[in-house]
This record gives structure tokens, C-alpha cells and sequence, in this order.
């Protein structure tokens, strides 16, 4: 006669129920926090390359932030170098009348506003930084914001306050970028073209105002050439700031596609897939409510009820 053991059988669907409310559990604990699981040791296979991938993410985070800071930068450059160029264009052009007509009659007073928006331009600051400063970005690049204070200077690098330290960053792994400029270089050549306009109207061959004559013609067409050589190398620097904005554009494309390539392989290994894990907790909900009624059931069962 086969014996059928009632304690027997209540441990082995305890057991059952106990794995099917740990399930239910985990269940929840992955829907909650997205996560396969709680700790490392869970990815213990894997905690190296996971670990590894974090630290790449990371890099990559902290160029791109650094590649966009250099082009907010960049992008100031272009716009005051536009600016500075744009400005010299209107008092070469001034220039050009006033030698066609042999005469002039606002080439002092365009030079003086022409000066002024200069060198606003060159003070430029983002966040209190001035772009043009260098290593003293604190202090304004130029002083003296009138055409009289560079009269009165001795020379015109004495309004220049920039230091020579060019402003650089790590964009990449294995790149770091140069990406100031100073106000000195770009505004050196084309303000000693002003200061000399300004002071020879200031001289005894002056004033350059009304009818000109042919010694007045010859000095502003010798300004002129020097004038179109100072819009040329601004220019220059434009061309060189258009190409750095390139290349941290691309440096900033780049490091994006990794960082969308590392969130997707980190999440991969670590993150849960909630719809399956949805399903997979209603399916043990599910187990676990048949393993509390079976449970129920076999605690009530006595073989009183069989006699």
C-alpha cells in the first residue's frame, strides 16, 4: 500500500510558492527601476565591459560639451571678424570718394564711429570672459574707446591689453584645439591706418575735410593700400576661424554617434526590457496566485475527510 505524505507534498508547495513571490519581486523591482539588475554582481559576466563602455560614455560626454563651448566661441570670432571687416570695408570705400571726388566732408566722423563699433567689437565678453584677451580674459582687450585715445597713444600696441596666450581645449582623445584669437592681431594694422588718418588731419597737412589736394589725394591713397592690407589679413584669420568651426563641427557629429552607439550598448547590458518584464510579472502574479490556492487547499486536507 502506497503511502501518501500531506507534509510532503505542503513543503513542496511552500517552496513553489516562496520561488513564485521571488519572481513576482524581481519582477516589480525591474518594471520600478528599469534595471536587469539591483547591483554588479548581477552582471558579474559582464561588469569589465560595462564598466569600460561607462568610462568611454563619459569621455565622450566631456568632449562634447568641450567641442561645443570652443564653438560658441568660434561662432563670436566669425561674427566680430564680420564685424571688424565689414566696418574697415565702409571706411575703404569712404576712402575711394574722397579720392574720386577729391573731397570730403564726414571721413572724420565716420572714422570715429567706425573706430568706436571696433572696438566694442574687440571688448566682446561671453559670461564675463573677454574673447579677445587671451590669457587676461578679466581685463578689456583694448582701451580707449575714441579715436582721440589713439591719437594720444605713442604707439597703437599701447592700447592693446591682451596677453599672447591663445585659448585652447581637448576636443577628442587625441585633440586639442586652438581656438582664440587676440585683439591685437586683428585689430593691430587696420587702427594704425585710423591713427594715421587721424593724426595727419590733426597735422599741418590737414584738415582732410572739403576740397583735397594733391599732396591730401597721394597720403589717402597710400592709407588705402595700407588699409587693403589690413582687411586682407582679417580675413585671413576668418577663413582660418571658418575652418577650426568645421572641424569641431564634425568633431561634435562624431562624438554624438558615439554617444548614441554607447547608450544603446550599455543599455543592452544593463537595462531591462520593461514590456517583456511586464509580461513575465503577470504571468507569475499569475503562478503565484495558483501556488497560494493549491497551498490553501492541501492545509485544509485531512484524511477525516476520506474516512
Amino acid at each position: 500500500m502506497t503511502r501518501v505524505s500531506s507534509f510532503g507534498h505542503q513543503q513542496v508547495m511552500l517552496t513553489s510558492l516562496l520561488n513564485n513571490q521571488s519572481r513576482v519581486f524581481d519582477g516589480q523591482i525591474k518594471i520600478t527601476t528599469g534595471k536587469k539588475e539591483e547591483s554588479y554582481s548581477g552582471l558579474a559576466s559582464e561588469v569589465s565591459t560595462l564598466l569600460g563602455a561607462k568610462t568611454v560614455y563619459g569621455q565622450t560626454q566631456g568632449y562634447i560639451r568641450s567641442a561645443n563651448s570652443v564653438n560658441q566661441y568660434l561662432n563670436t570670432n566669425d561674427i566680430q571678424l564680420n564685424t571688424m571687416i565689414t566696418n574697415a570695408e565702409n571706411i575703404r570705400d569712404n576712402i575711394l570718394d574722397s579720392i574720386a571726388q577729391e573731397q570730403t566732408f564726414a571721413l572724420n566722423e565716420v572714422l570715429e564711429e567706425t573706430y568706436t563699433t571696433m572696438v566694442s567689437a574687440l571688448n566682446t565678453s561671453i559670461g564675463g570672459v573677454h574673447v579677445f584677451s587671451g590669457g587676461r580674459s578679466d581685463v578689456e582687450p583694448v582701451v580707449g574707446s575714441e579715436i582721440a585715445d589713439l591719437v594720444a597713444a605713442v604707439s597703437v600696441s599701447d592700447i592693446f591689453q591682451n596677453d599672447q596666450r591663445r585659448p585652447s581645449a581637448k576636443i577628442g582623445q587625441n585633440t586639442t584645439i586652438e581656438y582664440g584669437l587676440l585683439a591685437d592681431e586683428i585689430g593691430r594694422d587696420v587702427f594704425q591706418v585710423f591713427k594715421d588718418i587721424a593724426e595727419y588731419n590733426l597735422s599741418g597737412l590737414g584738415p582732410l575735410s572739403g576740397k583735397l589736394n594733391a599732396t591730401q589725394i597721394n597720403f589717402l591713397k597710400g592709407e588705402l593700400t595700407n588699409l587693403d592690407t589690413a582687411i586682407d589679413g582679417m580675413r585671413v584669420l576668418m577663413a582660418r576661424n571658418g575652418t577650426r568651426q568645421n572641424s569641431v563641427d564634425n568633431f561634435i557629429s562624431e562624438h554624438e554617434n558615439q554617444e548614441v552607439f554607447l547608450q544603446t550598448f550599455i543599455s543592452d547590458i544593463e537595462d531591462a526590457d520593461v514590456a517583456e518584464a511586464i509580461t513575465r510579472l503577470n504571468n507569475d502574479k499569475i503562478a503565484l496566485e495558483a501556488s497560494f490556492k493549491i497551498t490553501s487547499e492541501l492545509t485544509g486536507l485531512s484524511l477525516l475527510n476520506y474516512i
